[in-house]
């Protein structure tokens, strides 16, 4: 049974009763003042209750001395502050009480610390973190991820309504270390279509073996416990998942997918028989980007009423054939879509709808370092990973949402942290307000007498601010 007391605390700002306060020597804070995008992804999280998502987290633990929400809302943090091990959250997270503010901590628990025991203990431990989730199952990460979905879409409805989906998979690994082997995993995500980017809502991390259908169908299934079957209408799959029973039973329940087919495919072949025919129209789209000194000329056709030529597969099916010809040699790839009559164009513009989130995985790399992991037990690989993941999409999602100039791409790496300003965040009960230094030694001079009596307050006070306590 968890023995802590939670004390979070919603402060108002009210500038006449903490001036009021301090007239009487009374101060429980004061913080650097920084006014910048991360106090309203704070507010976002709150008002889109993300952290109550995160206080539902499966604890494997029998000591929860520390609230698992905890771990959780920092991991979501670490790449925001661009941490590349979970060794510098202690230096650079919990030394810093801008930066616990930022987590949601106030003046009080940063004083204080979250939580007492009888040695005094305090929670500021990466190696807690790492404790905590290494012995966390990939069925905890998805399930939590299920109840974020759930929130999401809730909040953010008009994101969801055009339901154009897409999946896929990317893999990582972790380098063998002194007590722990090297290990090698894939993440199976399921994202959300919006214009440049996607949105990642779901994933199940396991290892990297699991050919793609099994995984594919584990995930969508979690999908569907959420949202219902056909809340997805139209799906985006690499051929990887190709699966003709899959594709029937999809189509039978609303979902619409898009997906390319294997070179051994008899669906293939026969759409390049179908060509020989007087009345095939091909249309020319921009060469494909694959580095061939000169590109190749591509070109599309479509077919529709192609079931009958894919017995695994009972759903209506029109195909779209991609004829790349170069100089020495002509190359033909398939697409089929569950849908009895669909122009070539719309069938190959779910390829590069498709890629998006390929790209999306490159950003992850490059800018969010999702799998520059240390050699680390199973459990804490999946927590590096799953938080980055929520913690890309929360901040995309967020920016979306409250930016007023729509930038190129939402596809991008963190925004700069903004430093303190020159301004003071001063707390007196459940009140605060932002004072200019001058101004609160005008307020602690005029009235020396009653601050006298409680000197050692305002010493407490200030320390905060200068990350000493």
């Amino acid at each position: 049974m968890a023995t802590h007391k939670r004390t979070w605390q919603i402060f108002i700002e009210n500038r006449e009763a903490v001036v009021a306060a301090l007239k009487e020597g009374k101060c429980d804070g004061i913080l650097p003042a920084a006014r910048g995008f991360l106090d309203g992804f704070a507010e976002f999280l709150f008002d889109a209750r993300v952290l109550a998502v995160l206080d539902q987290f499966p604890d494997p633990r029998t000591r929860r001395s520390i609230p698992i929400f905890f771990f959780c809302n920092t991991l979501v943090y670490r790449p925001l502050f661009r941490l590349s091990r979970l060794a510098h959250i202690g230096p650079v997270l919990f030394r810093s009480p801008y930066i616990l503010r930022q987590l949601g901590f106030n003046a009080r628990q940063i004083e204080a610390g979250f939580y007492q025991t009888e040695g005094g203990q305090r929670p500021f431990d990466e190696e807690a973190i790492a404790e905590c989730f290494a012995q966390a199952r990939a069925e905890d990460f998805l399930d939590n991820q299920k109840a974020m979905l759930k929130q999401l879409v809730s909040y953010f409805p008009g994101q969801f309504r055009e339901g154009v989906w897409v999946m896929d998979s990317v893999h990582f690994s972790t380098p063998r270390g002194n007590w722990v082997p090297a290990g090698n995993y894939k993440a199976c995500v399921l994202g959300v279509l919006q214009d440049t980017t996607v949105w990642p809502m779901l994933w199940l991390l396991g290892d990297a073996d699991p050919h793609e259908t099994v995984v594919g169908k584990k995930l969508l299934a979690a999908a569907e416990e959420v949202l219902g079957p056909g809340f997805i209408r139209h799906l985006l799959l690499d051929r990887g998942y190709i699966d003709g029973p899959w594709l029937t039973e999809l189509w039978r329940k609303g979902t619409q997918v898009t997906i390319g087919v294997r070179e051994d495919m008899l669906i293939l072949k026969e759409m390049c028989n179908l060509t020989r025919l007087p009345d095939t129209v091909w249309e020319e789209v921009p060469p494909p980007k694959n580095h061939e000194d000169p590109p190749p000329r591509r070109e599309l056709a479509g077919f529709g009423y192609l079931s009958r030529e894919w017995s695994e597969c009972q759903a209506p099916l029109s195909g779209c054939l991609i004829r790349d010809t170069y100089p020495d040699r002509v190359v033909y790839q398939g697409m089929i879509m569950t849908a009895e009559k669909a122009d070539a164009r719309s069938i190959y513009d779910g390829r590069g709808k498709r890629w998006t989130l390929e790209e999306v995985y490159m950003t992850l790399t490059r800018y969010w370092q999702f799998d520059n992991l240390p050699p680390c037990r199973r459990g804490v690989a999946f927590a590096w990973v799953h938080f980055t993941f929520l913690a890309f999409t929360l901040l995309g999602l967020y920016r979306q949402e409250t930016e007023e100039e729509e930038p190129t791409t939402l596809n991008a790496g963190p925004p700069p942290v903004p430093m303190p300003e020159c301004e003071l965040a001063v707390y007196a009960g459940s009140y605060f307000t932002l004072l200019l230094p001058s101004e609160l030694m005008q307020i602690v001079l005029t009235h020396m007498d009653a601050w006298k009596a409680n000197q050692e307050q305002l010493i407490i006070s200030l320390r905060l601010c200068e990350g000493l306590t």
